[in-house]
């Protein structure tokens, strides 16, 4: 399985951008991901702003997980994003959102998809992972902490649950064998 340090590298990790709005955003991301990887910048937006049509990917906590699948890419690409100022982006808690991070994954790849989405939400439900990312500096930072909460194993947690009518909710934890906290995570992809 893909994990995050597998797709967003620290050349895939912004901080500090300026954005005033989401469309602005959308058409920032796309142009990067374009100039990156050789894509079509027009055709990401157009993907990107489809599916945050059908609903917000905010996470809620400052948070969102923009995400396309896109007919014809070969592999998954992804861009981390830090705002200068935080956007409005119709989060489940009414925060608005400063940090994303957005994926780009072939059309085909439905399994893939939903393992590297479920598992950036996982990481980004966690209180003293947000922490940490809040206090990274340079995009270095970033990456060492996306490779520190990677977790390949994700598959193996039987209080991790998709469900298809909403994002995560913080709701119930338990104690894995080593004592420390496993939260039952429920996400919409």
């Amino acid at each position: 399985m893909q994990t995050l340090p597998d797709v967003c590298r620290s050349s895939d990790i912004l901080l500090d951008v300026d954005i005033s709005c989401k469309s602005q955003l959308f058409d920032y991301a796309a142009r990067q991901f374009g100039q990156r990887h050789a894509l079509n910048a027009q055709t990401l937006q157009t993907a990107l702003l489809a599916r945050e049509h059908t609903g917000s990917t905010a996470l809620g906590h400052g948070l969102a997980l923009p995400h396309a699948r896109i007919p014809g890419l070969a592999e998954t690409h992804a861009l981390f994003l830090r705002l200068a100022r935080a956007l409005p982006f119709d989060a489940p808690d009414g925060e608005p959102v400063y940090s994303l991070l957005l994926l780009l994954l072939p059309h085909d790849a439905r399994e893939t998809h939903l393992q590297l989405l479920a598992a950036a939400a996982r990481m980004f439900a966690e209180r003293p992972f947000r922490e940490s990312l809040a206090g990274c500096g340079h995009p270095e930072q970033v990456f060492r902490l996306f490779q520190l909460w990677a977790d390949p194993d994700a598959g193996n947690d039987p209080h991790f649950l998709l469900d298809s009518n909403r994002y995560f909710l913080d709701t119930e934890a338990s104690l894995r064998p080593d004592y420390s906290i496993r939260r039952k995570v429920v996400a919409r992809f």
